[in-house]
C-alpha cells in the first residue's frame, strides 16, 4: 500500500477492510450491541463487523489520515481551499460550538423564587361539602338515557 511517502500523486487505499474470518465475525456478532452501534453510525452491519475485525487483527494500525499537497490535490481534480476559506470555516465552527454551549433563556429564572419555608408545615386541608356529593349523584342520574 502506498502511504504517500513518495511523490504522493498516486493514492492506493482500501474502500473497505477485507473480509474477516468466520470465527472472528461470529465473535464480534455475539455482542448484541453490534447491530445497534452499526445503525447509529449509519453503517451496514457487515461493513462495521469487517472494520472492527480489521482493527482487532491489526492492533498497531492507526486510522488513516492523509496530508496531500495543494499541487497533488489539483492533480486529483480537487481545488484546495484558500486560507481565508479555511479561517472562515474554523470561525463558523467555533461560533457553532459556542452557540451550542450557551445557556438558553429557559435556564435562568426570571423572577425571584418564592420561599414557602416560613409558611408552616401544615398541609392544606380541603373542606368537604356533604351536600355536593349528593347533588353530583343526582345530576349524573338525570343525564343517563
Amino acid at each position: 500500500m502506498n502511504d504517500g511517502t513518495n511523490d504522493g500523486t498516486e493514492l492506493e487505499h482500501l474502500d473497505a477492510p477485507p473480509p474477516i474470518s468466520a470465527e472472528l465475525r461470529a465473535k464480534i456478532l455475539a455482542d448484541p450491541n453490534v447491530a445497534k452501534i452499526a445503525a447509529e453510525l449509519e453503517m451496514d452491519v457487515e461493513e462495521f463487523v469487517n472494520n472492527v475485525g480489521y482493527y482487532m487483527n491489526n492492533p498497531g494500525v492507526e486510522p488513516a489520515f492523509l496530508v496531500v499537497s495543494d499541487e497533488n490535490l489539483r492533480k486529483m481534480g480537487v481545488e484546495p481551499p484558500t486560507a481565508e476559506a479555511i479561517e472562515a470555516n474554523v470561525r463558523a465552527s467555533v461560533e457553532a460550538f459556542k452557540a451550542g454551549q450557551a445557556p438558553s433563556g429557559f435556564d435562568d429564572p426570571r423572577k425571584k423564587v418564592v420561599d414557602l419555608s416560613g409558611q408552616g408545615s401544615q398541609a392544606v386541608q380541603a373542606k368537604a361539602d356533604p351536600g355536593l356529593e349528593d347533588e353530583v349523584k343526582k345530576d349524573r342520574a338525570a343525564v343517563k338515557p
